[in-house]
């Protein structure tokens, strides 16, 4: 028999409940009868239930917390300002906003650690598996409007889709997954081999998940809810599904998150309008809300110890690094992640420069040879110019 065995991710314990319940039940060895023969340890590479507790939080986000360019070290410039400083008829830098969260169990009362992920910002938590594996997400939506985690990549139901559309049934069941506030959706999402790598892929590839709950429309990716998704070919995995030729993963949103048409937009127009009669029709007012921006940050800016020496991303020379370059958004979200000092291979072709579309993943390998701090940002011009620049540290 196989057992049935389910993986918390973070923890190493697991549960072979099928086999104890058939091999330990019914006072088998108390009635003399020959020893069961104890089932082999699985190997590590062995199809598991990956389970996940992930609720959408409501946050007070912050594009620009070090309230400077960590770019040119100075104070943001007039242009600058502009998207980042609240003003007449704009709201500066600080939104509430919404977010994938990890908890460590089914309460959702203590948030599960990130360490080493502080630089990715809006960005949800890593799913990982590998080919083979089932992800089970005990979703739970914190937030005031209706919420949904929608998957890239992966097998799923109609009613763990994320997504809802009318497709002759009747089914009362057909909700697709969206998740009304307050209230508790587990999905279940399998990984086969169409999910993860190809052929010519390396490998582990990236997907994503985002909210879908809105059929013709999108206020919740524009409020924050994405997250990245890592599926690993089988036997390539090491501790948690990582790939095991890789020493280090990054992973870089690229997306203008449009706060006018966030569902936030009136409670904080509300909030952070400094007592302003704010005019939402105003070009000013639209276009300070439009946030070209890199894991949710402007100008170089990054989470707490982020300084002009030390940028929030840091990768060590002669190691492998494998990036994750995301893209997410409208018309105005085509972008063009630029490295500077170094270079990447993607699918066998040498570059310094990948295309990511919205809903698209890129997935780069770096073996970085030149320390030192280096730009990374978008090489269009309007959105480099407007925010969507950051740096990595190469030690």
């Amino acid at each position: 028999m196989v057992p049935d065995v389910t993986v918390r991710q973070g923890q190493s314990r697991r549960r072979f409940m099928g086999w104890a319940a058939a091999t330990l039940g019914g006072g088998a060895l108390a009635a003399g009868h020959t020893p069961v023969r104890a089932v082999p340890r699985l190997g590590p590479d062995a199809p598991v239930t990956r389970v996940y507790y992930i609720a959408a939080d409501t946050v007070t986000w912050d594009y620009a917390p070090q309230a400077r360019s960590l770019i040119s070290g100075k104070s943001f410039t007039t242009e600058e300002s502009l998207l980042t400083r609240p003003g007449l008829n704009r709201l500066g830098s600080v939104f509430h906003k919404s977010q994938y969260r990890e908890y460590t169990d089914a309460t959702f009362t203590k948030l599960a650690r990130r360490p080493g992920e502080a630089y990715m910002g809006l960005l949800g938590p890593v799913i990982r598996a590998h080919v083979g594996d089932t992800i089970r997400v005990v979703f739970k939506n914190n937030t005031p409007f209706k919420a949904s985690m929608h998957p890239h990549g992966v097998f799923y139901t109609t009613s763990d889709e994320g997504a809802s559309v009318n497709d002759g049934t009747t089914d009362s069941g057909r909700d697709g997954g969206i998740v009304d506030p307050g209230k508790t959706h587990t999905y279940v999402w399998q990984v086969p081999e169409r999910a993860g790598p190809g052929p010519r892929d390396p490998s582990s590839i990236g997907w994503l998940y985002h909210d879908h709950s809105v059929m013709m429309g999108v206020p919740g990716t524009n409020a924050g809810l994405v997250g990245p998704m890592v599926v690993t070919r089988r036997c390539s995995a090491g501790h948690c599904t990582t790939p095991k030729d890789v020493d280090r993963e990054v992973f870089a949103l690229f997306t203008q998150f449009d706060e006018n048409v966030s569902p936030y937009l009136e409670q904080n127009t509300d909030r952070f309008g400094a007592g302003q009669e704010i005019d939402a029709t105003d070009t000013t007012f639209l276009a300070s809300n439009r946030k070209p921006c890199v894991n949710g940050y402007l100008f170089g800016n990054g989470p707490a110890g982020t300084t002009d020496s030390r940028p929030s991303i840091t990768i060590d020379r002669d190691t492998r690094v494998r990036w994750y370059c995301i893209g997410l958004g409208g018309a105005r979200d085509i972008h063009t992640p630029h490295w500077h000092g170094n270079t990447v291979l993607v699918r066998g072709h040498r570059t310094d420069v990948v295309t990511v579309l919205p809903a698209t993943v890129v997935t780069a390998d770096m073996r970085p040879d030149n320390p030192g701090t280096w730009l990374f940002h978008c090489h269009i011009d309007e959105h480099m110019m407007n925010g969507m620049v950051s740096r990595y540290l190469v030690r």
